[in-house]
């Protein structure tokens, strides 16, 4: 065992790793190398820490919080934010062309040698120091191009940050509402079973009394039973559309989120005109399609100049010595001119390429133009559709549930039966539920309304 410990140790040292103790136990280098076996793990493995997440969903959640999580916690609003960073870098090593460079060495040696015929050694040193600072501008009108490029590649990423911000919140929000319809179906569920329930109550206690006969009771109590599984289904539903909206925030959790009721949904009354503007002005998309198309254009333009002469300028400055004392000095600069004569086409043909390039994005601009009209207009009506059902909805409840008054009360009075009864109750329910529907639908129409105008 001692053998083994030192043998690890020796291999440690050689690879540049910390010695192990005599008591720590080999790790996975070990034994993936053949030289150690693995041994049977007997400690338990330490508990996992806590879940931040499982923290911020512990409680009520209000929309604002959902979707602040999910900007937080959502891959794709990462990816976003990692290209924001990195289109800072490019426009950083962008302006760094026009900035110069410097730089300062030192060496030392020394030497000792001893001949075949001397008796004796023979030494000598030397060592040698320099600092130089240098300014490098090659094709300078093509990197200030290039710095230009980069900035429209940053707002471009940040405009993607942007849409990807608002594609998030819309995704949240139609969740969150349909959770809350849910949520609000299983109340209405309940609802009517109290009124099944009740109503075999009654039919059971009618038959006891010989009011009513044997098959009311029967049909009341299927009646009932098929209400807790229509229950049951509503409940599940909760548990799927939770789910749903977790998804929607980046997260995964087994609870059942639990979030704030949102009352009455305002209504929406910009006009369809200035929707449309609003779109073209605020999109995201329009306006990385814009950058876009600056972005050809300076392309365009840089391969125009292949045209054109070409301008370089240099300079720079050194001071070297071979005794650390920099006495001596070194000064240059230079500036030049590159006429272009013939390039075999290589310049006509790229103008060409990148003018195509440039048409190119021309088309697909106007084709985002139309494609964001279409959005926009196609969500506007669904949600005019929603609107409009809304009311409509709100009435055929007050009537179904008059209906459904007058048929307990007929039931009651023994004139009516218990079909007529049952249809009743059917017919308030599914009127609730569709109300329910109608106002979950405006609300996930004002959301895609807003996305298609580019605000949350």
């Amino acid at each position: 065992m001692h053998f083994k410990n030192i043998l690890i140790g020796f291999f440690c040292g050689c690879l540049g790793m910390p010695v192990l103790a005599a008591q720590q136990k080999p790790d996975d280098l070990f034994f993936s190398s053949g030289l150690v076996q693995q041994q049977q793990q007997t400690d338990p493995l330490p508990p996992l820490p806590p879940s931040s997440t499982e923290d911020q969903l512990d409680h009520t959640l209000t929309l604002q919080e959902c979707i602040n999580i999910a900007l937080e916690n959502s891959p794709s609003a990462v990816a976003a934010k990692l290209a924001v960073q990195e289109a800072h870098i490019n426009l950083n090593l962008s302006r760094s062309e026009f900035l110069p460079t410097a730089s300062a060495q030192a060496s030392t040696s020394y030497f000792a040698t001893k001949p075949a015929e001397a008796a004796h050694y023979s030494d000598h040193g030397s060592s040698d120091a320099s600092a130089q600072v240098s300014l490098s501008l090659s094709g300078i009108t093509d990197k200030v191009r290039g710095v230009k490029i980069s900035k429209l590649a940053l707002e471009q990423a940040e405009l993607a940050l942007a849409n990807q911000t608002n594609a998030i919140a819309r995704n949240v929000k139609k969740a969150y509402y349909a959770l809350l319809s849910a949520q609000r179906a299983v109340a209405i569920r309940t609802q009517s079973r109290d009124l099944y329930k009740d109503q075999y109550e009654r039919t059971s206690e009618y038959f006891r009394l010989g009011l009513r006969p044997k098959v009311d009771q029967t049909t009341a109590e299927v009646n009932l039973n098929n209400e807790e599984l229509k229950l049951i289904r509503a409940r599940n539903l909760v548990k799927t559309a939770s789910a749903t909206l977790a998804n929607a925030m980046g997260v995964t959790t087994s609870l059942t989120l639990q979030i704030e009721d949102i009352g009455e949904q305002e209504k929406f009354d910009i006009p369809f005109d200035e929707a449309v503007s609003i779109a073209y002005q605020n999109r995201p998309d329009v306006l990385s399609s814009k950058a876009g198309l600056k972005i050809s254009q300076i392309k365009l333009n840089q391969a125009k100049a292949g045209f054109f002469p070409t301008f370089s300028f240099s300079a720079g400055f050194t001071k070297y010595s071979d005794d650390l004392s920099l006495d001596n000095e070194d000064a240059r600069l230079m500036a030049s001119v590159n006429i272009p004569i013939f390039s075999a086409f290589k310049t006509y043909n790229n103008v060409k390429q990148v003018r195509v390039s440039f048409e190119k994005s021309l088309n697909s601009d106007r084709g985002l133009v139309n494609d964001v009209f279409l959005e926009v207009q196609k969500a506007y009506i669904q949600m005019q559709e929603a609107a409009e059902s809304i009311p409509i909805a709100v009435l055929n409840v007050e009537k179904a549930k008059e209906n459904l008054e007058l048929a307990q009360g007929r039931y009651n009075e023994g004139i009516g039966d218990i079909i007529e009864l049952k249809d009743a109750e059917v017919a308030y329910t599914d009127a609730e539920l569709s109300l329910l529907t109608a106002r979950y639908d405006y609300a996930a129409a004002v959301a895609d309304v807003k996305q298609a105008m580019g605000t949350n």
